[in-house]
């Protein structure tokens, strides 16, 4: 059997008040008992003096003196007229204790009491027998220090005994009633006290069985609803933590799959270039020398699947150091209008090659901190993007700009774009939306990828907006370094 607080608390406190409630009846049991006992002996007191003075006076009236003989004459006249006076039956018995006259029908000859007075004691005797109660006085009658007789007094007492039975039953009446209230009272109390406990098991179970979404509701300010929002708290910070644990478990996921997509990648990369330069080599080796023309043809494509190579390299470098702690960067307080001016001009050569040129719009003292070469190398990347998918004949738009605490930077060209389910790939590394387009130029698909880590690295984002056959838009902000 499972016990309850509930039941452990109801069975305790209603075992308390079933012990008070008994003790207190039987507390007032006794004194009920003593002070019958004790109105029956004030009574057989006042008996014992009004007869004494009722038998003396009945002699006096008749002027007679007490004595053996006058007491023989007037035994039963004295029974009948001294009885009526003291409200009880009266009987008088010789100093042996043989019956001479009474009034009542019948009184054990051998009770305590009469032993007693045969002894020169007075002494009363109660009897209580099917609820009826009956007290026997009996005391010597003395005259000149000689006893003349025994005098014997019986009265009923049932009336007081019938009273102390209804007020027992009464007050048990009482206290059954005392007792089931309480009872009932305890058990609601205790039902309404151990409801927060009872949800908070319910709450507990939920949680073993897996489900973290339970709603913790402290209802009470005592320790219990202590209980119910420290468990709250808990299983707050318990999905806070779950959440936590799996956003970093899918990191890791997506970590390990762009991990393994990145390794796939520059092995494909690193081959390409290498069986172009080993397959070449080898020809050459073979009959390049008796063949001027395919031996010069077979050096340029390996010089350039070399230098393809070179650039592969080089840019995996930068892709590896882009971040602390490899890499640490030389903050400093730049003019970002400088460092985007000074990479337009740079890029003004390449740019004429495709007939591309590079118009840029710069608002003054862009000033913000960050390492200059790196925020150099961005422009480069960005423009170098440009040039190599925009269209040939086509303006390259650079602005920068102060907005809203921020340093908004965009490079817009115009060119093929890229299709909307390929721009949240573009920063990845490797990624292509069109390799043959970015195989005849050159790109080893790294390019964005060091942009946006250089870009995070100064507290900066980016992002491209693009439409298919009008060309893209790189924005990158910057946070406004403010000065005192």
């Amino acid at each position: 059997m499972k016990w309850t607080i509930q039941f452990k608390l109801v069975s305790i406190f209603s075992a308390i008040v079933f012990v008070g409630l008994s003790t207190l009846l039987i507390i007032s049991y006794n004194v009920a008992e003593q002070n019958m006992h004790r109105l029956i002996h004030d009574n057989m007191l006042d008996v014992k003096k009004n007869l004494d003075i009722a038998i003396n006076q009945y002699f006096l009236v008749r002027n007679k003196r007490i004595s053996e003989a006058s007491l023989d004459a007037e035994k039963n006249r004295l029974a009948r007229e001294v009885g009526s006076v003291v409200d009880g039956s009266l009987a008088f018995y010789s100093p042996d204790g043989k019956p001479l006259s009474s009034t009542a029908r019948a009184m054990p000859a051998d009770a305590l009491d009469l032993n007693a007075a045969m002894n020169n004691q007075i002494a009363y005797n109660t009897s209580i027998k099917n609820k009826r109660v009956v007290v026997t006085l009996s005391f010597p009658l003395e005259t000149g220090g000689s006893i003349l007789g025994i005098v014997r007094y019986q009265k009923e007492y049932t009336h007081l005994y019938l009273r102390n039975l209804r007020f027992q039953e009464t007050i048990k009446g009482f206290a059954a009633a005392i007792f089931v209230f309480i009872t009932i009272a305890a058990a609601i109390m205790a039902r309404a006290l151990t409801q927060p406990i009872r949800q908070l098991t319910r709450r507990s179970a939920e949680v073993a069985q897996g489900n973290l979404n339970v709603v913790i509701d402290p209802s009470t300010r005592d320790e219990i609803g202590e209980l119910a929002v420290s468990f709250k708290v808990m299983m707050d910070r318990i999905r806070a933590q779950i959440d936590v644990i799996e956003r970093e478990r899918d990191e890791v996921r997506y970590v390990q799959v762009r991990s393994k997509a990145f390794f796939d990648n520059v092995t494909h990369e690193l081959k390409t270039p290498l069986t172009t330069i080993l397959g070449y080599a080898q020809i050459v080796k073979d009959n390049g020398f008796n063949d001027p023309a395919f031996f010069n043809k077979g050096l340029e494509h390996i010089i350039k699947e070399s230098n393809r190579l070179n650039r592969l390299v080089v840019d995996i470098l930068e892709l590896s150091t882009a971040a602390p702690p490899e890499y640490e960067y030389r903050m400093d307080i730049v003019d970002l209008a400088d460092v985007v001016r000074e990479a337009c001009e740079d890029m003004l050569v390449k740019g004429a090659k495709y007939n591309i040129s590079i118009n840029y719009e710069l608002q003054d003292m862009l000033i913000m901190q960050g390492d200059r070469d790196k925020l150099k190398e961005v422009l480069l990347n960005l423009l170098d993007n440009s040039i190599k998918y925009g269209h040939v004949d086509s303006v390259i738009t650079v602005t920068a700009c102060r907005v809203a605490g921020e340093y908004i930077l965009s490079v817009v060209d115009r060119g093929e774009g890229i299709a909307p389910e390929a721009l949240e790939h573009v920063f990845e590394p490797f990624y292509r939306s069109d390799d043959a387009v970015r195989n005849e130029k050159g790109s080893s698909g790294l390019g964005l990828s060091i942009v946006q880590s250089i870009v995070k690295q100064h507290g900066g984002t980016i992002s491209m907006n693009s439409r298919l056959k009008e060309g893209s838009t790189v924005t990158v902000r910057f946070p406004e370094v403010r000065h005192e």
